[in-house]
């Protein structure tokens, strides 16, 4: 388990202009800006002002002036450093959305990449340093913190700076932050135009979990879900390949099911044909998703 959550870090924090392909190329198909957010904070691990640093991909041909806020996932427990440089989309995700005018904005979250202060949103329980209940502890705490980041971002460096102040945003994330892309939509439904969740869970739902542990993470996503989904009715788009490493077989139908019961809307894409070493980062190859998610950016 603990390669294989290595082996997601990895895979998705590399983002260079290399990866992209020399089809797509840096200042003839694509700009790349960092842009910063503040956020004042008061508490035991950090006390002043937070600077949020965001990644901002921008179109040179036919810019749609819309904006796909992207947030990126877990540490995967701590595996990899949070301070790590490199946290971002997958390439085939820059390319997918850049190619067809969008402005990918990627924000940093507190404690991550070259953002400042403490991240607070899991803890190093595989180093041993806290234990799995402890872990799960942190959960509420760690959303609220991300939601905190994320509306920062928004307010300070999206509306008003890249588009105007009165413009829909499609919300899209990977992992952990395909969730924080529901609970956000959540949080400020008028905001929103559409969710895009790739392989989204606040926590893991790992096949090795006894059925005890996984009632309870079930149950931890569950209230969450249906505040969300009450609030937020809009267009959602869902995409899980089977055999996910962090996903035991029928959990992502379980939290799709969830979501529909509290009156959202969602189409559910699971990915059963594919040669992937790791099927949590389906993110990686468009070829198994960009059609489902072109017609569902058509439908919009």
């Amino acid at each position: 388990m603990r390669i294989l959550i290595a082996g997601v870090c990895f895979l998705l924090s590399n983002t260079d202009a290399r990866a992209q392909g020399q089809d797509f190329v840096h200042e003839r198909d694509y700009l790349f800006e960092r842009m910063e957010a503040t956020r004042p904070v008061n508490d035991e691990h950090d006390k002043g002002t937070l600077r949020l640093v965001t990644y901002v991909y921008r179109p040179v041909k036919n810019d749609r002036r819309e904006v796909v806020v992207f947030s990126i996932g877990s540490t995967g427990g701590m595996i990899r450093s949070p301070k790590e440089p490199g946290e971002g989309p997958a390439p085939a995700l820059i390319r997918f959305f850049v190619s067809r005018g969008y402005t990918l904005v990627v924000p940093q979250r507190r404690g991550r990449g070259e953002s400042s202060g403490t991240y607070i949103e899991e803890c190093a329980i595989f180093a041993g340093k806290c234990t799995s209940a402890e872990q799960l502890a942190l959960g509420d705490r760690a959303l609220r913190e991300a939601l905190l980041d994320t509306n920062a971002v928004i307010d300070q460096v999206v509306l008003g700076k890249i588009v105007p102040a009165q413009s829909k945003l499609l919300l899209a994330g990977q992992s952990r932050g395909g969730f924080l892309s529901l609970m956000l939509a959540g949080e400020r439904p008028s905001l929103v135009k559409g969710v895009i969740n790739f392989a989204g869970g606040w926590q893991s739902l790992q096949p090795s979990l006894s059925e005890a542990a996984f009632k309870e993470r079930i149950d931890l996503h569950k209230p969450l879900l249906a505040r969300a989904a009450k609030r937020y009715t809009g267009p959602s788009i869902w995409i899980y390949a089977v055999r996910d490493p962090m996903n035991r077989e029928g959990a992502p139908q379980m939290l799709v099911d969830l979501w529909r019961e509290a009156g959202g809307q969602a189409e559910y894409v699971s990915i059963t044909e594919h040669s992937l070493p790791n099927p949590h980062v389906a993110i990686t190859d468009a070829s198994l998703w960009g059609r489902q998610l072109a017609a569902f950016l058509e439908r919009l």
